[in-house]
């Protein structure tokens, strides 16, 4: 976990802050193996790790045994840096920016689907 946030250029209050933990602790157990992440949250590490949520699932369940596995994105889920810096900013963003970008975003999307409709 810690080589890949650090691989991404995340720091521990980036990841602290995109899963909601209020503790660098809690992150710093996981990377470290003393914690386990709950199946419950591995949607949201994956995320935050930018991995494939499947594969990153089977990797928190033990259908796999290597990260590196879960780490094989294909074409349509790679990011391009733009989208990477676009999102590394939206996961530093409190949560409460996170919903207000979210809105403006919808806000933003329909109006350039109305507009192209124009067209």
């Amino acid at each position: 976990m810690r080589k890949r946030r650090l691989h991404l250029g995340l720091k521990l209050k980036d990841v602290c802050h995109g899963l909601g933990y209020r503790s660098l602790n809690a992150v710093s157990n996981v990377e470290s193996g003393i914690e386990g992440i709950p199946a419950k949250r591995a949607y949201a590490w994956a995320d935050v790790l930018e991995l494939p949520r499947d594969a990153f699932f089977q990797f928190v369940t033990g259908q796999v045994d290597d990260i590196s596995d879960a780490a094989t994105a294909t074409a349509s889920e790679r990011l391009t840096q733009s989208e990477r810096e676009l999102l590394a900013c939206y996961r530093r963003l409190p949560r409460r920016f996170q919903r207000l970008l979210h809105q403006r975003a919808v806000v933003l999307e329909t109006l350039a689907a109305a507009q192209d409709r124009a067209r």
